[in-house]
């Protein structure tokens, strides 16, 4: 297993290989970063289906724009971002034939995220795999800026700076997006429990 040092050197080595079109390196960054763009798509879209083939496009989109790439940010925040664009691309594209599930009805008791609900649910495995079906429904079903900035932190574990990077937005606005879902998330969720 590589170090960190050893892991970025050879990282930097494949990006200005891939930069002068060697096929090979970039094929090693995408084997490195392929499951975060494929955890990434489907936590934005909600479909299992489609992730393949989106990850195909942004990884052929990101293979072509290599040269572009001029290291202010990680590779990995890079390539984010390209798969963050192309989802909303995506998911504009097929907004109009989409059928949303109705919301529930209810009101929010508190500003606990489902996502920490469920973090902080214990070593149940049964409520677990519950809560985690539930926040996997919630973020499926929620508004799209919503499912962007709720995946990426709370599922991806990112930073409220990294979002802003990916998402080319102001810090505050991020922080303002993350806040109001939520809170939108935790009346959905509410009203899937039935309380009120």
């Amino acid at each position: 297993m590589q170090n960190p040092a050893e892991r970025d050197a050879q990282e930097l080595e494949w990006i200005e290989l891939a930069q002068r079109g060697n096929r090979e390196a970039f094929g090693a960054l995408v084997e490195r970063y392929q499951r975060r763009v494929f955890a990434l798509i489907f936590r934005v879209t909600g479909e299992r289906d489609q992730v393949e083939d989106l990850s195909q496009e942004v990884f052929l989109k990101a293979y072509r724009a290599m040269r572009g790439y001029n290291q202010s940010a990680s590779f990995g925040t890079w390539l984010s971002r390209i798969a963050v664009n192309h989802c909303y691309d995506y998911l504009r594209a097929r907004r109009g034939t989409q059928n949303r599930l109705e919301s529930f009805d209810g009101s929010p008791e508190d500003g606990e995220s489902p996502a920490r609900t469920f973090r902080a649910s214990g070593p149940d495995p049964e409520r677990a795999a519950l809560l985690r079906d539930m926040v996997s429904k919630l973020l499926a079903h929620a508004p799209e800026e919503d499912r962007m900035v709720m995946a990426l932190k709370e599922l991806d574990g990112m930073s409220v700076e990294e979002i802003a990077e990916i998402m080319e937005l102001k810090v505050g606005t991020v922080k303002v997006r993350l806040h109001r879902a939520r809170k939108r998330m935790l009346e959905d969720f509410q009203r899937m429990q039935g309380r009120r």
